[in-house]
């Protein structure tokens, strides 16, 4: 019969935690030297739990000193007052920019007088109806079909198809 090495620490800590592999789990319950190295973790660790525990359940007072004393050896980071005031010089020049861009605009498009808008207003705008007026007749005259009719020529035509290919297959091989 052959015999298993000693378990390692990964083996009886899975031991430990009840996720041990069966053949590691039948080794320390028959060896009595991992048996009790199996005991002593067993037993660090319930000091350890008890230890922890016990820091953990200190009063509400040491956990405020504690705080304060964290808190007066943090230093808060100063502000400097160059970085509030570095967005001013960007705001004032795009504001000057502005003001400049709106003082151009009457010089690229120079406005009529008022006296020459009233006059020649009426006219300008009548000739230009009356020229786009003559213009749709013209295109109108030369269309085959007026455009407001032209949807339900579409649709003469399509039905006019349908008829003529079911008038082929009703005479089919008969002819008159």
């Amino acid at each position: 019969m052959q015999t298993k090495q000693h378990c390692n620490e990964d083996a009886i800590t899975a031991y430990l935690l009840g996720m041990a592999d069966r053949e590691d789990a039948n080794h320390v319950d028959a060896c009595l030297d991992c048996y009790a190295r199996v005991e002593r973790a067993r037993i660090e660790m319930e000091q350890l739990r008890a230890a922890t525990q016990n820091l953990a359940s200190r009063p509400e007072q040491f956990w405020d000193r504690q705080r304060r004393a964290i808190m007066e050896r943090v230093t808060p980071v100063q502000r400097t007052p160059f970085r509030r005031w570095l967005w001013v010089p960007g705001v004032v020049l795009g504001m000057l920019v502005l003001v400049f861009l709106l003082h151009l605009l009457p010089i690229l498009h120079p406005r009529p007088e008022p006296g020459d808008i009233v006059k020649t207003q009426p006219q300008q705008l009548q000739q230009d109806a009356d020229d786009l007026l003559l213009v749709e007749i013209q295109n109108d005259l030369q269309r085959p079909v007026p455009r407001a009719l032209e949807p339900a020529t579409l649709l003469v035509q399509a039905r006019n198809n349908i008829a003529q290919s079911n008038k082929r297959h009703t005479s089919g091989g008969v002819q008159e």
